[in-house]
């Protein structure tokens, strides 16, 4: 009877602690994200910083701005160079954008991230299919699919290629368990049935390939291939950002370490539609406001909260171990013999162990499966043979995830979801990371071979960051915050009143010499990429502008997207809670 009632007892104060935690979950849900923290973990993408990391943090504000862009990230910057690339063919110049930064440039989850350009497909098609119907989810797979040829295109305009680092990779599903790799085979079978163009960009890869080929440990159990892409966000976005800082001096103006506070809206009949946007550095009025702010969206427009949650993530950069990847000193090659191009995504290693590896540097990317685990990693380059601002790339391994690992999963859900602080990082987490690729890749991940870039001078990538690197396997840990949407799609378009809980007047008919070209006055919004930003953020941020311009032909968002009063109400972030504990 003794023991029986200690179980019980158990039982209960075990319940009673996970309620506990729930109840602070929730409550942790509905508050303010606040704006970001001033200090946060400094991620290695921004070793060294960009020339214009802290671009008018002293500068004073102008009293207007035709629109106000709060964030400086992917979406804000595809917003900005969309807006001012394309109104300056026929407007003269005329258009005046201000960019708000609460830290320095592209200091959010673009920085932070692991550099995948790769969307998830057969993974969410079936439910896409289920709950949208066919059409509607081949379009949502569609318009991911659209972001590595854009980023590519992007890169090369604003000529930052060897920047950005946007190139196209073999990118590998990997399984450790037969139950996840079984179902993963069908969903793709499925998908394929209902897309049979995609086919040939498709191939399943038995657990000896992934072995000899992929250099992955015993435990192994098979993977699925395609095409994918990857990139250096911060160097992304911070290049584009400078080059229309240059172009268009007297039209836009990025304001770092400029928080933006609040928003109030002018009201009456016959006033102009002004909206008043306080700052840290006072008040500037602005007909348009976007919100480009993703996990911290819902500080500025409270009726967001619990649609679009703050998730703390881990990053890690590391050196890639002895000989895995053909880093054990053999200069890179392919199979015809020739250095291995970005786009190469045929490489294959031969005699893996006898010192016979072709390279697959800065080739692949991953994203390895196991009992509920979702961990990601990319490949920077070795080197790179174009012309950059930055030290040489020294293949270093992105490597991200821990989220749900191990038995203490919903555990660690439960501390990260709602957090917005990514000043630190979970000692947990980071030893998680730092340790797993060890296992992954087993004898090839063991030991990490110290290599690091040179620049211009022959100074290497540490002198230049002075302590921010580490000496160890691991170079650099941090965390970001990824803003993850309540029914798991982004939340693109015009912010109805009862969404933004503001209204402006709508009945001005503008002055003789203004701007009336945009579209009629209102807050505008693209948000709640659920951790998969680098498919979503960029597309959903050119969609948005030329909503801003009042263009129609620009149709490529899908429907599913566009932010709605029926999909506010009905969008509930317990059921995705549920899902990530399951």
């Amino acid at each position: 009877m003794g023991t029986a009632l200690s179980r019980v007892r158990l039982a209960l104060q075990s319940l009673r602690v996970i309620s506990a935690a729930y109840d602070k979950l929730n409550k942790r849900i509905q508050e303010s994200p606040g704006i970001p923290v001033s200090d946060p973990s400094t991620p290695y993408w921004a070793i060294p910083a960009a020339p214009i990391a802290q671009h008018g943090s002293e500068s004073k504000l102008p009293p207007y701005a035709d629109v106000v862009i709060v964030g400086s990230g992917i979406t804000g910057t595809a917003v900005a160079r969309t807006l001012l690339d394309s109104s300056s063919k026929d407007w003269a110049g005329d258009l005046k954008i201000v960019m708000l930064e609460a830290r320095d440039a592209c200091s959010g989850a673009t920085a932070r991230n692991g550099g995948h350009i790769t969307p998830l497909q057969y993974h969410d098609y079936v439910a896409l299919k289920q709950e949208h119907g066919a059409d509607m989810a081949k379009s949502i797979i569609k318009f991911r699919l659209t972001h590595l040829e854009e980023l590519i295109r992007v890169s090369k305009e604003e000529d930052i290629l060897a920047d950005s680092q946007c190139r196209e990779v073999e990118t590998f599903d990997v399984f450790f368990d037969p139950e996840t790799y079984d179902s993963a085979i069908q969903n793709l079978k499925e998908f394929l049935d209902d897309m049979p163009d995609q086919r040939k960009m498709w191939r399943v890869v038995g657990a000896e390939e992934c072995v000899k080929s992929l250099q992955f440990s015993q435990t192994v159990v098979g993977a699925i291939a395609t095409t994918g892409g990857a990139a250096h966000p911060y160097r992304l976005v911070t290049g584009i950002l400078s080059r229309l800082l240059t172009s268009y001096p007297s039209n836009f103006h990025l304001f770092t370490h400029t928080p933006c506070l609040s928003i109030t809206p002018s009201t009456g009949s016959g006033i102009e539609p002004f909206y008043t946007v306080s700052t840290s550095k006072g008040t500037i009025r602005a007909r348009h406001v976007v919100h480009a702010t993703n996990a911290w969206a819902s500080h500025l427009l409270p009726p967001m909260r619990g649609k679009i949650v703050p998730v703390r993530a881990h990053m890690s950069a590391q050196r890639p171990g002895m000989g895995l990847g053909g880093t054990d000193g053999l200069k890179p090659k392919s199979r015809n013999g020739k250095a291995p191009s970005a786009n190469d995504s045929v490489l294959t290693l031969t005699d893996a162990g006898t010192g016979s590896v072709d390279s697959w540097l800065g080739t692949r990317s991953f994203v390895m499966y196991a009992d509920g685990r979702y961990d990601y990693l990319t490949q920077q380059p070795s080197e790179s043979s174009l012309q950059s601002l930055y030290p040489s790339p020294a293949a270093e391994f992105m490597f991200g995830g821990g989220l749900g690992h191990g038995e203490l999963a919903e555990q660690t859900l439960m501390s990260e979801v709602g957090l917005s602080d990514d000043r630190s990082w979970s000692l947990e987490t980071g030893a998680y990371l730092g340790g797993a690729l060890s296992v992954y890749f087993g004898q090839w991940g063991a030991e990490g071979r110290v290599m690091e870039g040179k620049s211009a001078d022959n100074s290497t990538v540490r002198s230049l960051a002075g302590e921010e690197i580490d000496d160890g396997r691991v170079k650099k840990l941090w965390t970001g915050i990824i803003g993850v949407s309540a029914d798991g799609r982004p939340w693109v378009g015009r912010l109805p009143a009862k969404i933004s809980g503001r209204r402006v007047a709508s009945s001005w008919k503008g002055k003789a010499g203004e701007i009336t070209r945009l579209a009629p006055s209102g807050e505008w919004i693209a948000a709640g990429y659920s951790g998969e930003g680098m498919v979503h953020a960029y597309m959903s941020g050119k969609a948005l502008a030329h909503m801003l311009l009042g263009h129609t032909e620009h149709n490529e968002l899908p429907e599913a997207l566009l932010v709605t009063e029926a999909r506010w109400k009905k969008a509930k972030i317990e059921s995705r809670i549920d899902g990530f504990v399951a």
